[in-house]
């Protein structure tokens, strides 16, 4: 092909036809400009197809890792419950001034202990690694970056600088102080009764874990919606690209 063009521009300057070379020139060079303009838009869509597909195996990694967010959620969500339960059944058994009985065993039991959600962040160190940008959804985009970002940032600040720290300056001591677990989560004794019904600093730090584990319970709740909503941008965003 590029033998005629050449034999073709011969004959022309031979015939001494500068007006049609000219032409025949600005022709050629229109076909050379034509041709790399598709080559770097095969290229382009070419790109365009792997950035596609690398964003597709990221979420679905990352959908992977919030479904076992969820689930420790879930957990956290529903053993907090009936941690709530427990310290409100001693709670009301001592204003009410109940007598003892075998059923606080279990509540007796139930009363410590926090939670912690262990989130799954190997597909968001990912994204981060190559750039948020992989992510084409700026809405999409701007979820996860708010979930990972603020949402478990502060989630895990009010575990480990409220919840956790309010377990062991205040609540801990106390039950040992006046408790004898006898299997942890299972069952539980007052060593002495009457003298924990009559501890009126028991009552208000119990009180105020109750208020804690409510705190808790609330934002254990809006990190799973806010989980669950992500999940749903996600495939929403898969269905699309794979269109």
């Amino acid at each position: 092909m590029i033998k005629i063009f050449r034999n073709i521009r011969k004959i022309l300057l031979l015939e001494n036809k500068f007006t049609k070379y000219l032409l025949y020139a600005i022709g050629e060079i229109v076909l050379v400009v034509i041709g790399i303009l598709i080559a770097l838009q095969i290229n382009n869509r070419n790109e365009a197809n792997k950035l596609k597909k690398r964003e597709l195996v990221l979420l679905a990694e990352m959908r992977v890792n919030l479904e076992s967010d969820l689930k420790d959620l879930s957990y956290n969500l529903h053993e907090n419950k009936k941690r709530i339960a427990s310290n409100e059944a001693i709670k009301h058994a001592i204003e009410a001034k109940l007598p003892f009985h075998d059923s606080l065993k279990y509540h007796f039991g139930n009363v410590f202990g926090n939670f912690q959600l262990t989130e799954n962040v190997a597909a968001w160190e990912n994204l981060k690694s190559v750039g948020l940008d992989l992510i084409s959804d700026d809405t999409l985009r701007n979820a996860i970056s708010n979930l990972y970002s603020n949402r478990y940032a502060y989630l895990e600040n009010m575990e480990r600088g409220l919840d956790d720290r309010y377990q062991w300056d205040y609540f801990y001591p106390q039950v040992l102080k006046h408790l004898s677990i006898d299997t942890l989560w299972v069952s539980g004794n007052p060593r002495n009764y009457k003298s924990l019904m009559d501890d009126a600093e028991f009552l208000e730090v119990l009180k105020m874990h109750i208020t804690v584990r409510k705190v808790m319970q609330e934002n254990y709740g809006k990190t799973e919606a806010l989980v669950h909503e992500l999940v749903r941008q996600i495939d929403n965003h898969i269905q699309h690209i794979e269109k």
